[in-house]
């Protein structure tokens, strides 16, 4: 399941993102930021940056496995969110009108 959209992520959320992995080359990383904030294909965003497809792919790969878990990292606290306001709001006194 892809997590990240092209086109449709901001830039500071995709730097974030870039954070949690190990890629560090600059022309990757900038490929991958132009993808997903500008909806570039694939194709054009490495050639534009001037690496090989592969290295691109591979870096896509696992910007989505950081974004997947960071998403099931969400689901968990927002779960325990609505746990947290149900039994804080089942607490609550009824008001009668």
């Amino acid at each position: 399941m892809n997590h990240l959209l092209p086109g449709f992520e901001s830039k500071q959320r995709v730097e974030l993102l870039l954070s949690l992995t190990r890629i560090s080359s600059p022309e990757v990383i900038a490929a991958l930021t132009l993808h997903y904030t500008s909806a570039l294909p694939a194709e054009r965003a490495a050639a534009r940056h001037g690496i090989e497809l592969s290295n691109f792919m591979r870096g896509q790969k696992k910007l989505e496995q950081i974004a997947a878990t960071v998403e099931a990292i969400k689901a968990i606290d927002w779960a325990k969110l609505q746990l947290t306001h149900l039994q804080s709001s089942s607490l609550q006194p009824k008001q009668v009108a």
